[in-house]
């Protein structure tokens, strides 16, 4: 029996025959060890019947217009990943939730297109409604066009599929299929079975999914899809979902209902190398010629302001105005769930990074061992801080999932980091809390006189310049492990290196938006370490 096109495209994608990133690899592994996992079951009819769904719609334009959609094995392959699997104990579809990324021109809209028409006519649910969304009404009319030109090729009499200037009915199973924007002055209303949202990269807040998702709860196999390019906004809820999706394909977190294809290069790669274009052009020499993306990487060396455009559209890569210090990759893989009870009885050297305003402030707590250097790190925000217009949604995500102390009024309460450091002082040892002296008076004051050993450290670029090159030995070696905390993830991701004319560096920052905190607050507590006798004493 010839193997299944979806089983032969995550087999070469693991065996290396098709070239692809990090991300599809681990897609493709967690493939295959769900279908070894007993509360599930791989229904292979499921999947097909999707893919021959795709047999059905026609193209409209190009040279391709009348012919039928004929799949890829890549697209094949996130089919049978996103329907083929089954909750035995329930009976329920197992994936619920989608996201898709991946450089333009890859037919992607036309793909999402094609599953939302699907469960339009096809899922089997009555009274289906299926909401097509995007950042603005233009963008979210492109996925639109393409449902209702594969449903007037469908049923070209408008029999049963009819279509209108913003709708789609399927009549038989009374289904509807609309379109709308996150600028549609009514975001209400909905009882969505399936969502899909293009160009999620441009969302300025999460309001648009959060609407869309709260509509499902009556559904018994919802489905809700995004698909995307990558974006610039690194602080927006798309590189936050990312950022998300990336940590359970790397095992960080769980959700097996969520399926992540993230097709991109990997850190390290030279995207202008036409040996890594594949990686995140699965449709490579079909939708997209190497001839075109050729003449753009030719653009981007001619214009180097076009330079980040190119990157992010025609090779997905999100960027930043300047190259980070030391790539996510390596961040994510120093990431661990920490806890202070681990380290009973040990040293500690500290560092306060403390906020001015309603600024972020953090305390960090370093324990150096043998092998490893762990890093600890505690958040502290004042609740006016959650309603800052562009922060809201990320600081308000960061209280959800626990990961930052909220103190009442408009500015960090110090009590809470005093109560804190005396409460951790009774499990470990703390040699030293490193600090800025500029606006701690009152919290050292206050710190000393319940015992605690204060430390100043000179914020000065020359005095970082040891803990800053030590620590990225440290992560660069595998000798550092992080705290697994996306607020840690966000500030590494947020420094620049400030340089001196000697070759002194310290972490800074673009702009005063990208947070920092919990890098300095590191870099404080492992330059306190360095200059005390006990350093030296694991090499």
């Amino acid at each position: 029996m010839q193997t299944k096109t979806y089983y032969k495209y995550a087999q070469d994608v693991i065996g290396g025959k098709v070239v692809s990133g990090k991300f599809i690899q681990l897609a493709a592994e967690r493939f295959f060890s769900m279908m070894e996992d007993d509360q599930y079951e791989f229904k292979e009819e499921k999947a097909d019947e999707v893919i021959e769904f795709f047999s059905i719609l026609q193209h409209f334009t190009g040279r391709h217009a009348g012919k039928s959609f004929i799949l890829q094995p890549w697209q094949q392959f996130v089919i049978a990943a996103i329907y083929g699997f089954y909750i035995k104990e329930t009976g329920e579809r197992l994936v619920k939730y989608v996201y898709i990324e991946i450089a333009r021109k890859n037919g992607k809209t036309a793909f999402a297109a094609g599953l939302s028409l699907y469960h339009l006519i096809a899922d089997g649910e009555m009274d289906a409604e299926v909401d097509l969304a995007a950042n603005s009404k233009e963008q979210a009319k492109i996925a639109f066009k393409f449902c209702s030109q594969f449903a007037k090729g469908i049923d070209p009499k408008g029999k049963d599929l009819v279509s209108y200037r913003d709708k789609v009915k399927f009549e038989k199973m009374l289904s509807l299929l609309q379109v709308f924007a996150a600028d549609d002055s009514k975001l209400d209303g909905f009882n969505a079975s399936m969502y899909l949202i293009d160009e999620y990269h441009a969302a300025k807040n999460t309001g648009l999914k959060d609407v869309l998702q709260s509509s499902q709860g009556m559904r018994d196999n919802p489905m809700a899809v995004i698909i995307t390019t990558a974006g610039f906004d690194k602080l927006g809820p798309c590189y936050q979902y990312r950022e998300m999706c990336t940590e359970v394909l790397s095992g960080l977190k769980e959700n097996d209902a969520l399926f992540a294809g993230i097709f991109s290069p990997d850190e390290g790669d030279d995207w202008k190398d036409p040996e890594t274009w594949q990686k995140s052009n699965p449709n490579l020499g079909v939708t997209v010629k190497p001839q075109y993306l050729q003449t753009q990487v030719q653009s981007a060396v001619n214009a180097p302001s076009e330079e980040v455009g190119i990157k992010t559209k025609n090779f997905n890569i999100w960027c930043d105005s300047e190259t980070v210090w030391i790539p996510d990759h390596y961040i994510l893989q120093a990431s661990a769930n920490l806890d202070f009870e681990q380290f009973r009885d040990m040293e500690c050297y500290a560092g306060i990074d403390l906020s001015s305003t309603s600024d972020l402030t953090c305390a960090d707590f370093m324990f150096p061992t043998k092998d490893k250097y762990y890093f600890k790190t505690l958040y502290y925000l004042p609740e006016a801080a959650l309603q800052e217009k562009r922060f809201k949604d990320l600081y308000g995500e960061w209280r959800r999932q626990g990961l930052i102390t909220i103190t009442p009024g408009n500015v960090t309460d110090y009590d809470y980091i005093l109560n804190d450091l005396m409460r951790i002082r009774e499990i470990i040892f703390i040699q030293k809390i490193a600090y800025d002296s500029w606006n701690s008076t009152q919290f050292v004051i206050s710190a000393e006189e319940k015992g605690l050993p204060m430390e100043p450290f000179s914020q000065a670029l020359g005095n970082f310049n040891r803990p800053t090159k030590e620590m990225e030995r440290l992560i660069l070696s595998g000798k550092a492990v992080i705290d697994n905390n996306v607020i840690n993830r966000h500030c590494f991701r947020n420094v620049v290196m400030a340089r001196d004319r000697n070759g002194n560096t310290k972490p800074s920052k673009q702009f005063e938006e990208k947070k920092i905190d919990g890098v300095i607050a590191k870099l404080e507590a492992l330059g306190i370490y360095l200059v005390s006798p006990r350093y030296g004493e694991f090499y």
